[in-house]
């Protein structure tokens, strides 16, 4: 939703670290790969090539140091998690050590991340019901 107002380089960020992310748990889920298909719709780009064993998050978080696209880059992640979660409790270890870095990088509330939260959950919903009226 917000992400085509990134940088071209704040894009290609946001991918490594979606795809970071979806792999933190060992487990890349069709879901997750829906929704990162779904970015780089968004984003008009072309998908990155992951490599897992040469990635650095610290860098890569770094190159994103505009506090507005902080902000984008961890709401726009809130679908990720909700892809495999119900609540941010009840998320993986793995994706919740980069979340917490995320939060950390970015010098973001942790309290804010409910309401982060609870935002992707509304517009998930939202989406399915515009799927089903244009379906009627």
């Amino acid at each position: 939703m917000f992400l085509h107002q990134l940088s071209t380089e704040e894009k290609k960020s946001f991918l490594e670290i979606a795809y970071h992310f979806a792999w933190s748990n060992d487990d890349f889920s069709d879901a997750q790969k829906e929704i990162i298909k779904g970015y780089c719709n968004e984003m008009q780009i072309e998908d990155i090539k992951y490599d897992r064993n040469n990635f650095d998050i610290h860098n890569v978080l770094l190159k994103i140091s505009n506090p507005r696209s902080q902000k984008i880059v961890l709401l726009e992640t809130m679908a990720l998690i909700y892809a495999d979660s119900s609540s941010l409790d009840s998320i993986h270890k793995g994706e919740k050590e980069v979340l917490d870095l995320m939060i950390s990088s970015f010098g973001i509330d942790k309290h804010i991340l409910n309401l982060y939260g609870e935002w992707t959950k509304c517009v998930f919903s939202l989406t399915a019901q515009g799927e089903i009226l244009v379906n009627l």
